[in-house]
């Protein structure tokens, strides 16, 4: 997966899933609280999304709250998790 086949998904579940009136601001480096307005509810729901939807394993030990930061640093995550769970399977 590339980097900007992350950024898409994570803007498909925030634009389609999610339905945030913010979307307008969606760009790499948007903050997902203080730009989007993504509480901790919607995390845990993209964070499901990406396990169901999409089959890239998110194991709980590989969370940390700095990935929740903004956009980019949560499509390096998927990108790091996708490579990850596609080495496994």
């Amino acid at each position: 997966m590339t980097y900007e086949h992350a950024v898409t998904i994570l803007y498909t579940i925030i634009k389609e899933d999610l339905a945030l009136q913010t979307i307008d601001a969606f760009h790499h480096h948007a903050r997902l609280n203080e730009d989007l307005a993504i509480d901790s509810v919607m995390i845990l729901h993209i964070l499901l999304q990406l396990e169901t939807e999409y089959a890239i394993a998110i194991p709980d030990e590989y969370i940390d709250p700095a990935i929740f930061e903004t956009v980019d640093r949560l499509a390096q995550f998927i990108q790091r998790q996708e490579e990850t769970t596609a080495i496994h399977d």
